[in-house]
């Protein structure tokens, strides 16, 4: 592994201890055992550049953000509503008010702190499993529309290239989840980074855009699923209910039916292990060994353009100074 992506907001819990706003972590952590202060991520990303790894931060948002309304309630919209099926894909619902101008002014706020911590040259900017209904059923939001004469995707779309924006603004590259380009269809930047998520197809539509593509393919190399029981799998119109054992991570080529130059925009691969189903007692069980087969068929490689295996021979070299 040399890359480790920190998905660490996220609705149920806001643990980082920003500066600006503590209170969101005060009232939107589990509990003060459960947050993450400035030092905190100073010393982890400090640990893991000592062992030759990146740490890539991702802000949640405009989805997934229940958690910021402890802390400041007016900047979120459709919290704990119910039923939860028609605000957002998993509970609690709750987005971002995207109408409200300090929505803008604290995620901007958020995203300067982190850039501070987090060296890296790319900021993940999430934009996953948005849900409509959420914002169309908020007054505030279908006031400001019928003011500015917008539709909710016009607003959304302003929402998520001002965050970018912003982000580039500290000279870092933005990555995002894939349904920014292959749901809402918004026309990104090329220097945008899309990580595929949903099934292995959307690697072959998002590199025939021209998009450089970070491949975590959940059908293969979500962690957290494949388990054998279809109600064990927190995500039930993703592939991946059965048994997503060591062999079939080993077996996923991310490169599967691209052209030369398609290959090419691909950035690398990632195992994801979300944490609905796992803490600490099961955690290093669920990653172990299947995360270990994704490393390794990362680092040999593939077969040969004629279907042999790479050989000790050719996997020697790169091993050589």
């Amino acid at each position: 592994m040399n890359v480790l992506h920190w998905h660490f907001i996220d609705a149920t819990s806001f643990p980082y201890v920003s500066k600006a706003y503590p209170q969101l972590a005060a009232k939107g952590a589990y509990s003060p055992a459960h947050q993450y202060t400035a030092d905190h991520i100073r010393n982890l990303v400090q640990y893991a550049k000592e062992r030759g790894v990146r740490v890539i931060p991702e802000l949640e948002a405009p989805g997934h953000s229940t958690s910021w309304a402890y802390g400041i309630p007016e900047i979120v919209s459709c919290v704990n509503k119910v039923p939860y099926s028609g605000y957002t894909v998993q509970p609690p619902s709750g987005q971002l008010n995207i109408a409200n101008k300090k929505t803008e002014e604290v995620v901007n706020i958020i995203i300067d702190e982190l850039s501070e911590l987090f060296p890296d040259s790319w900021f993940h900017a999430s934009g996953d499993e948005v849900i409509m209904n959420c914002w169309t059923n908020d007054t505030q939001i279908v006031s400001y529309l019928t003011e500015k004469n917008m539709t909710i995707m016009e607003l959304f779309r302003n929402f998520v290239f001002n965050m970018q924006d912003h982000i580039r603004s500290r000279n870092k590259t933005v990555m995002v989840w894939q349904e920014m380009l292959l749901e809402y269809n918004f026309t990104l930047p090329v220097d945008t980074i899309i990580q595929i998520w949903i099934g292995s197809a959307g690697v072959k539509a998002a590199t025939q855009k021209g998009y450089k593509t970070v491949v975590s393919s959940s059908d293969y190399w979500y962690l957290d699923i494949g388990y054998g029981k279809p109600r064990s799998n927190p995500y039930p119109t993703v592939p991946g209910a059965g048994y997503n054992h060591w062999n079939r991570v080993y077996s996923y080529d991310i490169r599967a039916n691209l052209t030369q130059d398609e290959s090419a925009l691909i950035q690398g691969g990632e195992v994801c292990m979300w944490s609905e189903l796992a803490d600490k007692t099961n955690f290093e069980g669920k990653i172990w060994p299947r995360a270990s087969a994704a490393a390794e068929r990362l680092w040999s490689g593939y077969e040969t353009p004629t279907g042999e295996n790479i050989t000790s021979a050719d996997a020697i070299l790169r091993l050589l100074p």
